[in-house]
């Protein structure tokens, strides 16, 4: 699944396709897509897009005026922008530009969330301005009785942060993920803090590096700690692997757990 980093890649690799042109179509493939055709069509057609954002997990395609699309890929969901999207299987919604279209897709369609017009969320974006240590250290004594992978995975803690860079990021910060959030001592939770940042913007760096152009799926050939396969880190731990926060979480015996 997409996370933080790689929807901060694809939002302006998309819309750099896109630029200029005008939506010529939206078709709804999915009945949990809850805005009726008509009323996208109506609204949409004949509109240029004006950018696509991403806050949290969320990509948003803005054509001005109010009139945004929302779309969270889930676990399974995928966008394709294709010049032929009746190859596209299991399609969710299919934005359909001049010779180019966006198509949401979703494998058996059970995860995709599409959602026109959707309200503004009140907690804070992983490596927002609104994102701050004080923010973070007052929510982490609020929520003290967590586990605190658990914890940094709660989207109405904080928007983004999902299973594979909770752990890296636990990893720099040398927090086990079987560590209760209340007993992590204040300096170590600024640790964490400061390391949610620095994962998060150093994995965006490094998506840029080395598929400039990607637009989907997941590239994820720079992590440290979070590789399927992988035995050891570059510091010399063994790799374990353990169902934690009902997620597979990958961690080793240099994360200190309180």
């Amino acid at each position: 699944m997409p996370e933080l980093p790689d929807l901060e890649v694809f939002a302006p690799n998309i819309f750099k396709k896109l630029t200029s042109k005008r939506l010529n179509a939206i078709t709804v493939h999915s009945p949990k897509i809850t805005t009726p055709q008509s009323i996208l069509a109506a609204e949409l057609t004949g509109r240029t897009l004006q950018g696509i954002s991403r806050y949290g997990k969320e990509l948003f395609f803005d054509f001005a005026e109010g009139r945004v699309i929302s779309a969270h890929l889930m676990l399974n969901g995928r966008i394709t922008v294709t010049n032929a999207p009746d190859k596209i299987n299991y399609k969710v919604l299919a934005l359909e530009f001049e010779n180019e279209s966006v198509v949401f897709h979703d494998y058996g369609n059970i995860g995709t969330v599409i959602k026109y017009k959707p309200p503004a969320s009140r907690v804070p974006d992983a490596i927002g301005e609104n994102f701050t240590l004080d923010y973070f250290l007052n929510i982490a004594h609020k929520k003290a009785a967590a586990n605190i992978k658990a914890f940094l995975i709660d989207q109405q803690v904080v928007k983004g942060i999902g299973n594979a860079y909770a752990d890296e990021i636990l990893w720099a910060a040398k927090v086990s993920p079987k560590s209760i959030t209340g007993r992590v001592p204040q300096d170590v939770l600024a640790q964490l803090y400061h390391a949610i940042g620095t994962v998060l913007r150093s994995a965006v760096a490094s998506i840029r590096a080395i598929a400039p152009d990607i637009t989907s799926g997941e590239e994820r050939s720079f992590l440290q700690v979070h590789v399927r396969g992988k035995k050891q880190t570059n510091t010399g731990f063994d790799i374990r692997v353990e169902t934690i926060a009902s997620k597979t979480t990958y961690f080793t015996d240099e994360q200190k757990m309180y």
